[in-house]
Parts: C-alpha cells; structure tokens; sequence
C-alpha cells in the first residue's frame, strides 16, 4: 500500500500540487505569447504606416535627403541590397507625429522602404530565447522585417513574399546597423 497523505495536510496532495503548478506555468507561457504577438504587431505598425503614407501613396511632405547623421549610410545600404534593387529616393518624412528616416528602393515593379525611427521608451521587441534580433512578419498585406538598433526601429517594408523580404533585411539590416552604433 502506497504512503497516503493525510486528508488535513495543509499543503495539499502532490498531485493537487503538480497540477496547479503546470495550470500557473501553461497561464504564464500563454500570456507572454499573447503579449509578445500583440507588442510586435504594434511596432510593426509603425513601419507599415510609414511605406504606405510616405512609399505608396505619397501623401505627406518630404525634406529630401537624410540629413548629416544618416546620408553616409544610403549607398551602403542600396549596394547591400542588390543590383536588382534602385534608389528612387531618400528624405525624412513625419507620418502621424512621429519623425522617420526613409530609403525606398524599386526592384521592377515593387516599392522597398527601408526606415528608421527614434524608439520610445517603452519600444522594445520582445525577446524570444533564440535571442532572434530580425522580427519577421506580415501586417496588412505587406511583408516586414523588423530590428532595434540602438535608440532607433529599423523596418523593411514592401511587398514582397515574406521570404524575399527576410533575406533582404539579413542583407541591409547589418549595414544600418553599423551606421547606428558608435
């Protein structure tokens, strides 16, 4: 016969315990899935809203160049991307209040952005355990790869299949990168 515990035992059956523990840890795990889908979906917004009102549908006014701090990064970051790929323009642009830094590339007939914008305290990826730094996805339509670098949100956005877009941004991604630290 097995050791029975005894019925006033305050902590409980192991068993009562075990489960409740794995119920707590299946909550937790759920949660910060839930969260961490739901935070990079919002910062991917960002990107997107950027191409579509700047790269698209040119709807907000551009000062054309990128200024001082970024210029010496545009051809680095085109040649990175490919020969299949040309600049049709760079300029700063502010959508919605926020201020942006925007490279658009033209591979035939798709537009490419390549952006970056001054992160918030609280815009932050959330981190997986791969310790993943290029964030890949899709957002209303549009493929987007998404990275920090330092005190800024690092996006390449277009339309191409999310494949050809992730092995765009492992190619440009580096390269703004290394613009971006001292």
């Amino acid at each position: 016969m097995r050791n029975q515990v005894p019925r006033d035992n305050p902590r409980g059956s192991p068993r009562v315990r075990l489960i409740s523990s794995v119920a707590m840890l299946v909550v937790v795990i759920g949660g910060v899935w839930f969260y961490s889908i739901r935070k990079t979906a919002e910062l991917f917004d960002f990107g997107v809203n950027d191409h579509v009102r700047c790269a698209i549908a040119i709807a907000v006014p551009r000062e054309t160049g990128l200024g001082t701090a970024f210029a010496p990064m545009l051809q680095p970051a085109a040649d990175a991307a490919g020969r299949d790929y040309t600049a049709v323009s760079d300029h700063r642009c502010n959508v919605d209040g926020r201020a942006y830094t925007h490279i658009i590339l033209r591979r035939g007939q798709t537009l490419v952005s390549i952006i970056l914008t001054r992160r918030g305290g609280e815009e932050v990826f959330p981190r997986t355990l791969a310790g993943r730094a290029l964030h890949e996805g899709r957002r209303d339509g549009y493929s987007v790869a998404a990275f920090e670098s330092g005190a800024y949100l690092g996006y390449i956005v277009s339309s191409l299949a999310g494949p050809q877009n992730g092995e765009l941004a492992a190619r440009v991604a580096p390269v703004i990168e290394g613009y971006m630290k001292p």
